[in-house]
């Protein structure tokens, strides 16, 4: 799982050494007047070197694409259909586990066929009888599913801990279900019931009750884990404590507590009577504290502290929830800022706690 890192401080020198390189010997050329050609084309290398390295620079803070084949589009993942990976007796094995792509109806939410991308951990081939937990996965805004497993290294971080790498740690397989929340990469529906698209419907009608019927897994909220990554972690937040019934663990990776939608929560919710209880009763900044203490759930709360707006929300929360009965709250703080560079380790550690 993996191919040349371009996130790296190597990678990065490297193409600034051959623009500079390119630089000089344009210059060199000019002013020996040998010609055009000469010039123009090393003029020409030299640009999309220099725009390389600053595409390079700003990756590498986000550490959004951390890998040559992620640029390319190439998978660095095991993958299989799903046809073929769910297929009964097949017999097949994946040593790392796989992902596959499951096409997820929104029967109930009226929100169209997505494709869920979904990690199987190689326990789900080696023991067929066997069932096991889910994690959901949320992505931000902007943002689509492949995001968890290109920055966020997902099928990695679900092979180590299915073959218990961590130590003091033994194998700890799950199903990682990353399920489309918006229409487009730019959306944010915020995964709520708003006035165009009804995704909080979307993720808890259709597709947990479609993971349950298609996959092995656990249907039981003790063995259900809702996470996300900046506006992913408000939708784990909002749609966890309003869903307790469902879900037993919250992981809130950098989130803010409260609906952002750029154009407001009026174009958001749509106009209606009720908008003012509407958005309070989705802003977990003002509900969570008046929550009951049953059923009891686990929070963990991670963030950046370089990331000071939702700095700030996740440690409120985290007072909060610390404060009611029935909830046990992890608080994570760690070096760096709103970028993969933080939801990568937290992800990793967040689910050695989780499961």
């Amino acid at each position: 799982m993996g191919s040349v890192v371009i996130i790296s401080g190597w990678f990065l020198s490297a193409l600034v050494a051959l623009a500079v390189i390119c630089w000089a010997g344009c210059a060199l050329l000019a002013v020996r007047r040998r010609g055009r050609a000469g010039p123009i084309a090393a003029g020409c290398l030299a640009f999309l070197l220099t725009v390389a390295a600053a595409a390079d620079l700003v990756n590498a803070h986000y550490g959004y694409l951390p890998r040559l084949d992620d640029v390319l589009g190439v998978k660095s993942w095991p993958t299989a259909s799903a046809d073929a990976a769910l297929a009964p007796g097949s017999g097949r094995r994946y040593p790392d586990g796989v992902v596959i792509e499951l096409p997820i109806t929104g029967t109930h939410s009226g929100f169209g066929t997505r494709d869920a991308m979904i990690y199987l951990p190689p326990q789900y081939f080696t023991e067929p009888r066997a069932r096991f937990p889910v994690v959901y996965l949320l992505h931000g805004s902007p943002g689509v599913p492949t995001d968890w497993f290109r920055g966020g290294e997902a099928a990695q971080i679900g092979a180590d801990a299915a073959a218990g790498r961590s130590p003091g740690r033994g194998p700890q397989p799950a199903i990682l279900v990353a399920p489309r929340v918006s229409r487009g990469w730019l959306d944010d529906s915020e995964c709520v019931d708003g006035a165009t698209e009804h995704v909080e419907t979307y993720v808890i009608q259709d597709v947990i009750p479609t993971i349950d019927a298609r996959l092995r897994s656990i249907p039981a909220r003790a063995d259900r884990v809702l996470a996300g990554m900046s506006a992913g972690g408000f939708c784990a937040l909002n749609l966890g404590l309003r869903h307790r019934d469902l879900v037993a663990t919250i992981i809130d990776l950098s989130g803010l507590t409260r609906p952002t939608y750029d154009a407001g929560t009026a174009k958001l919710f749509g106009p209606r009577p009720d908008l003012a209880q509407v958005v309070a009763a989705n802003t977990p900044a003002r509900y969570a504290s008046t929550l009951p203490p049953n059923p009891p759930m686990r929070v963990w709360l991670d963030c950046g502290r370089a990331d000071h707006e939702p700095l700030d929300d996740i440690r409120e929360m985290a007072r909060v929830l610390s404060g009611r009965r029935g909830f046990t709250v992890t608080l994570r703080l760690r070096p760096g800022g709103h970028d993969f560079g933080v939801w990568r380790p937290a992800l990793r550690e967040a689910l050695r706690w989780a499961l």
